[in-house]
């Protein structure tokens, strides 16, 4: 399903990587997800863009770091191999010297939105979010629970039989 005005991030960047990752790879790893899987191609609307060419002033108006800081993040990204740059002519740039020598660099996440269901998952974090994570219950979050969406999950179809069935009841009270 296609959201306007919206970008998709993978979940694996919030189920593993969240926890370890600093607030400035953050930064620029959601810049490279935003200038890539959130844009389509020119020429084809139902296709993503898979790499994009972001120049380090770019990376400092979006993310409002320093180019050092940027820099920095880069390297890491590259180093957890999280990212992906390479030059113009497609060569990957696996180092910090072959990234300076480079005119133009072209950045791609790693992380991908469709998972393969025949590789396992790379575990990031020993205290990686579960789905048996436990939460302490206060009052707002026991208001929650009453409300569907508040403790179960549902898929947009199931969502959308619910509404129409609560409209159909407030039909037939008035």
């Amino acid at each position: 399903m296609y959201y306007k005005n919206t970008t998709q991030t993978p979940n694996e960047l919030f189920d593993h990587y969240l926890k370890i990752i600093s607030c400035s790879q953050l930064k620029v790893l959601l810049t490279i997800i935003r200038k890539t899987t959130g844009k389509t191609a020119s020429h084809n609307k139902f296709k993503r863009i898979e790499k994009a060419w972001i120049s380090q002033k770019l990376f400092c108006i979006c993310t409002n770091l320093s180019g050092k800081s940027v820099s920095k993040a880069i390297d890491d990204l590259v180093t957890m191999g999280l990212i992906e740059v390479t030059n113009a002519s497609g060569v990957v740039l696996d180092c910090k010297k072959q990234r300076r020598r480079a005119n133009k660099l072209f950045f791609s996440s790693r992380l991908r939105l469709e998972s393969n269901p025949y590789s396992k998952p790379v575990k990031a974090s020993k205290k990686a979010v579960t789905q048996g994570h436990t939460i302490k219950l206060n009052s707002i979050k026991l208001l929650c629970e009453e409300t569907t969406q508040g403790y179960k999950k549902q898929t947009d179809r199931e969502r959308y039989l619910e509404i129409i069935q609560l409209k159909s009841q407030r039909k037939q009270d008035t």
